[in-house]
C-alpha cells in the first residue's frame, strides 16, 4: 500500500471564515494534513490530506468517529466539495512550499494518456532548477483515467508566472494544451492540526 493524497476544495462558509466552525483533523491514517485559501478566489478553501493509503481512508469511514467528524465539519462547507484522489510519488516539496499550484490536464476528445505522459515528464524535467521552485509531483487521478494532476511548490504565485511566461516551460505547456484542457489555481497551504 502506498500513500494517497486527498485534495478537497470548496467554498468556505461564513461561519468558517469567522472562526466559529473548524475542520477537525488530522485523524488516524493521515500522515499530514494541510489547509489554505485559493489565491485567485479567496472564498475557496483547499483541504489536503496525505493518507497512509486509500484503504486507511476507507477503513476510517467505517468508524463512528468518521460520522462525528463529518457532522462537525459540514458547517464549514458552503458548497459541495470537489475531491480528487492522487498517488503522488512525493508531495512534500509542493505541499510544504509557501504557495502550492494545483493543476489538472484533462484529455481532449480523441487524445490518449500515452500522448500526454511524455509531455508531463518533459515538463517535470524542465522544471528542475527553476528559480523559487520547491518541487512537483504528477499522477493520474484515481477513478479519472483521463485526468493528470500536478502539485507544484513555489515561493510566490508570481514566481510561477515568471517561470512559464516564455521559454522552454511555455513551449511544453503549449504542446500540452494541444492534447489536454488545463485548469490551475494556487493556494497558500499551512499544516493543519486543528481542534
Amino acid at each position: 500500500m502506498s500513500s494517497v493524497t486527498e485534495i478537497l476544495y470548496f467554498t468556505a462558509s461564513e461561519e468558517y471564515k469567522k472562526g466559529s466552525v473548524t475542520l477537525n483533523g488530522p485523524v488516524t491514517g493521515v500522515n499530514k494534513s494541510y489547509i489554505g485559501y485559493e489565491t485567485e478566489d479567496p472564498t475557496v478553501l483547499f483541504w489536503v490530506n496525505d493518507w497512509v493509503s486509500k484503504e486507511a481512508h476507507d477503513d476510517f469511514t467505517q468508524k463512528p468517529e468518521y460520522h462525528e467528524l463529518a457532522a462537525a465539519s459540514r458547517p464549514a462547507f458552503a458548497s459541495h466539495p470537489t475531491i480528487n484522489w492522487v498517488k503522488f510519488e512525493d508531495n512534500k516539496g509542493a505541499l510544504g512550499a509557501p504557495i502550492t499550484e494545483f493543476v489538472t490536464f484533462t484529455l481532449k476528445e480523441g487524445k490518449t494518456i500515452d500522448q500526454l505522459e511524455p509531455l508531463v515528464q518533459e515538463l517535470h524535467t524542465k522544471l528542475i532548477g527553476t528559480p523559487k521552485f520547491h518541487g512537483d509531483s504528477w499522477a493520474v487521478v484515481i477513478d479519472k483515467p483521463n485526468v493528470y494532476h500536478g502539485i507544484l511548490g513555489w515561493d510566490t504565485v508570481q514566481a510561477h508566472w515568471d517561470a512559464v511566461t516564455d521559454g522552454p516551460l511555455r513551449e511544453v505547456i503549449d504542446r500540452v494544451k494541444l492534447v489536454a484542457d488545463l485548469w490551475l489555481v494556487h493556494a497558500a497551504l499551512k499544516p493543519h492540526t486543528a481542534a
